[in-house]
Order: structure tokens, then sequence, then C-alpha cells
């Protein structure tokens, strides 16, 4: 009886693990012209990932965090922690226990992936380098086997990795209320999604939002102009991910975005930087 229950739990906290992530319907067709890069590894976490990230793997608490951030989606069926190696500042070669892309799992957001285990300790021997040593694909093909990154230490704070715009259309999978919500869609021109390094709140512990407007400059080309803006709203947020999108009211390309330093923070506290990002366009 005891086995039974035992195997029974097994199952339960497996099926917890299993993926839910959404794959968007469409795929930007742009991507296959773009060469697809690892960004950014950002040591977020030395032996301090949090009790409620169990929700993201059980063994999770007390180990390290690093998430990974990338220029193209990844496709889901090539994810796995074994296509992933860590060499540490001495030198040391080491394996990553658990790789998902939780908490960052929404439509068009499975650019980023966290990997979770033990990659080293700061100060004498963090983690210096990330490798990707198997093969991992985007969801439009191209295979990153063998790219690989510097990690940003411990000490440092986030910024941002990507950025991308994009319309709130009639074929947009739009998400009016709840954790992760969208722009207001009848007052938004267009949105710029801000990928951080790390997930960020503002710093003074609650989500990023209207005191934190004005630290947001958004540089547009609107007809022969080229013009600076704030966004007069932040969504995507309330859902622990690196996602953070810009509500825009004008009209315009928007070609570079940039956040002023202390105004986030990552889960281990520290603020970030100065932090400037081009901005591209997701079907363009």
């Amino acid at each position: 009886m005891k086995n039974s229950l035992f195997i029974l739990l097994i199952l339960i906290l497996g099926c917890k693990q299993l993926p839910n992530y959404i794959l968007s319907k469409e795929n930007p067709e742009i991507n296959k012209t773009r060469k697809a890069t690892l960004l950014s590894a950002f040591f977020g976490l030395d032996n301090a990932m949090p009790q409620k990230s169990m929700g993201i793997w059980s063994k999770a608490p007390g180990k390290d965090g690093m998430p990974l951030v990338f220029s193209h989606e990844i496709d889901p069926a090539t994810l796995n922690p074994n296509v992933f190696q860590i060499t540490t500042q001495k030198g040391k070669k080491l394996n990553v226990a658990f790789a998902t892309f939780k908490p960052a799992i929404e439509e068009f957001e499975l650019r980023t992936i966290l990997l979770i285990g033990e990659f080293g300790n700061a100060p004498a021997n963090e983690p210096k380098i990330v490798e990707i040593i198997g093969d991992l694909k985007t969801r439009d093909g191209q295979n990153l086997k063998g790219q690989k990154i510097e990690v940003t230490l411990l000490e440092y704070g986030p910024f941002i990795s990507y950025a991308e715009y994009f319309l709130l259309d009639k074929d947009y999978p739009f998400k009016e209320k709840g954790a992760g919500c969208d722009c207001p869609k009848t007052r938004t021109e267009t949105v710029i999604r801000t990928v951080w390094a790390g997930g960020v709140i503002a710093t003074n512990g609650k989500e990023l939002g209207e005191n934190e407007l004005s630290s947001f400059t958004i540089t547009l080309i609107q007809n022969s102009d080229t013009i600076k803006v704030h966004p007069y709203h932040i969504a995507d947020i309330n859902d622990n991910d690196n996602n953070i999108d810009l509500c825009l009211k004008e009209k315009g390309i928007p070609i570079f975005v940039e956040a002023n330093e202390n105004i986030a923070i990552d889960p281990k506290g520290d603020k970030n930087p100065n932090t400037k990002m081009d901005v591209i366009g997701r079907w363009k």
C-alpha cells in the first residue's frame, strides 16, 4: 500500500512538471532570414531558487538559476538539459539538471530558457561560459549547437536582452484580463516587447507600472521625422517572467528603446543599469 501511494505521488508531481507553454499559431516568416543567436546568460540566483520554484521543478528550491535569452523562439521538442554545458571560472565543466521555458510560457515568449542546477559559487568560482553542446533548434529550424556566451556575473543587475514591436491587430491572440494581460486594445497603436536578461519587478517590490513610465524612452520614426516618446502603460506583468510590454499611443516605427538605471530589480534584488536595445519588427 505504501509503495502504491508513493508511486501515485510521483505521478502527480510529474504531471505538475509537464510543459504548459503556448505555441503561437504563426511563426514569423522573417525569422528565417535572421541568424538565431544566444543573446544573454544571466547568473540570477546562487543556491537560492525560492520555495515557490517547486512549481517549476520539485527539486529547484536552493539550486542555482540562470535564464538564457535567444533571438528566436525555441522548438520545444529540442529542449533538453543535456544540450547545455557550464564552464566555471576555474575551468570546471558542469551539466545542467533541469531546463524549462517557465515562467515565460505564453505565445511568442519561448525565447527564454531557465537553467536550474549547480553552476559554481560566487564569488570564487562563478559560471563563466554557457555552451550549447547538443542540438537545440529554433521554431524555424536553425540549429544553435556550438554557440556559447559569457555569463553575466551574479552581482550585476538585469538588462534588456531583446526588443521587438508588434500591433494588436485582428489576428493577435489578445489577452484582456489576468496575469500577463496585454496592452489596452483600443488605446494602443504599437507594443514594444522588452525581454530582460532575468525576471524583473520595480525597485519598490511591486510590478513595473505608472511610476516607471517616464523612465522608458522609445525612439520612433514618423514619416521623415524621428521622435522620442514614453509608454502610457506597462503590460504583461504579474506573471513572474522576464517579458515586459510597453504600450504606445503614438504611431510610427520603433527603432530603439532605453530604460533608465535603478528602475527594476531581479529576484536577488540587484538594480538594473541604464539599458538600451535596438527594436526589430516581429513580422518584418
